[in-house]
């Protein structure tokens, strides 16, 4: 999810060839309510909005039971690091 707009994320997954559905979410309501926005572009600024990379890890009655998030962007959790949350989720 990003704060760029309908067409801009449509036009990505085409060229991505990209299948599943990417949210949009211009008027960051849904960035700011899961404390996502980056806090390096501050409320005024051009950028303002701009989401943190994450993931979460979502159980089978819709609740969050894992967050990976970061303000560095470049700081990502391992897949293995994922995997062993996903595992210990599913009983495994």
């Amino acid at each position: 999810m990003t704060n760029d707009s309908v067409d801009v994320h449509q036009r990505f997954a085409r060229s991505r060839n990209i299948a599943f559905t990417l949210l949009a979410d211009k008027k960051v309501e849904i960035i700011e309510a899961f404390g996502m926005t980056n806090p390096q572009y501050p409320k005024g600024t051009n950028w303002y909005g701009t989401a943190v990379p994450g993931i979460f890890v979502i159980d089978s009655k819709g609740m969050i039971t894992h967050r990976f998030t970061s303000s560095n962007y470049t700081d990502r959790p391992s897949p293995e690091a994922v995997l062993s949350v996903l595992q210990k989720g599913a009983g495994g």
